[in-house]
């Protein structure tokens, strides 16, 4: 299929190492904020720019996520079209609760979870389709397992204040961004992979036309 724009695979590659490292960025950013809420000033002021930066990051996140997906092709743009609008919806909903006088980081750990859950249901699908190592699957599984979790604790736990929402929000952060470096280590060596078996079977069919010459 015919890709709506082309992208390379060194593109692809930068692209995925943006979004990991952005999300890192993000979660060292709101553990950092989380720790400088003491008194009133900083409290008001740090949560209204973790609400700032969290919008900010998924929606470039979002824009990543779009623009990958449309550099693979027409087909597997429609297969992810599901998850991709509800990453978008979810960084609109971010927006949202910024303009939102009541809202808190409890509505935002909500907001999260339902994207927690999408990228769970993403990563299990991914881990049933793995064609490389079983070591390799079973990591993508985990990883699955760990994204269910993350948005079981952001609905199921209560009486969590907004420090400790902020904690939550900081921690699934850091892990979305080693999760999405990780990810992409696998596909490079499933790409190196494949390429090797391919100059293998090219040498092969070489060595066979020379045979039939001789």
């Amino acid at each position: 299929m015919t890709p709506i724009m082309r992208l390379t695979e060194k593109t692809r590659e930068r692209l995925m190492l943006v979004h990991g490292c952005s999300m890192l960025l993000l979660g060292l950013a709101l553990f950092y904020i989380r720790a400088t809420m003491t008194s009133l000033f900083f409290y008001v002021f740090g949560g209204a720019f973790a609400f700032l930066l969290v919008a900010a990051s998924l929606l470039f996140v979002a824009g990543i996520d779009w623009v990958c997906a449309a550099g693979v092709g027409r087909r597997q743009l429609s297969q992810l079209r599901g998850f991709l609008l509800m990453s978008t919806g979810v960084a609109l909903c971010c927006v949202f609760l910024i303009f939102y006088p009541g809202a808190t980081f409890q509505m935002l750990r909500f907001v999260l979870a339902a994207y927690a859950l999408t990228m769970s249901v993403g990563k299990f699908e991914l881990a049933r389709s793995w064609k490389n190592s079983q070591g390799e699957q079973r990591v993508m599984y985990a990883l699955a397992a760990m994204a269910l979790a993350f948005a079981v604790c952001m609905v199921g736990v209560s009486g969590f204040g907004d420090r400790e929402s902020l904690s939550m929000i900081a921690a699934y952060s850091l892990f979305l961004g080693l999760q999405m470096l990780l990810t992409m280590y696998f596909l490079k060596r499933q790409i190196l992979r494949l390429k090797a078996e391919k100059h293998r079977l090219k040498q092969a069919a070489v060595w066979l036309v020379d045979e039939s010459v001789r």
